[in-house]
């Protein structure tokens, strides 16, 4: 999979203007992977996705009180992503982000 712009970013998640889990394309929002302190180093690196807002902000989504798992799954994607994108390894990735999801 290549690189992908959605707007001014990058993603190297999806190739679709889609919601990353259930493909619906309208209420969108942009979910930043690794938010935080570290979320200016995901956003330059593409570990950026759309998601719904059932995906995004519903009980189940990411950031709903049930979205654990789903936060974990695509933190988890996005740094194998990042691994065979940048050719870097789990030590490179501890090293930008201060820890790893694998």
């Amino acid at each position: 999979m290549q690189e992908v712009i959605f707007g001014n970013m990058k993603s190297l998640i999806s190739n679709n203007k889609e919601c990353y889990v259930c493909k619906k394309k309208t209420g969108l929002h942009l979910h930043h992977i690794i938010f935080g302190k570290n979320r200016k180093k995901a956003d330059e690196d593409g570990l950026v996705v759309y998601l719904c807002y059932d995906h995004h902000e519903g009980i189940n989504g990411v950031h709903g009180k049930n979205g654990h798992d789903l936060d974990l799954r695509l933190k988890q994607y996005a740094e194998e992503r990042w691994l065979e994108y940048y050719n870097k390894t789990i030590d490179d990735f501890i090293a930008r982000y201060g820890r790893n999801f694998l």
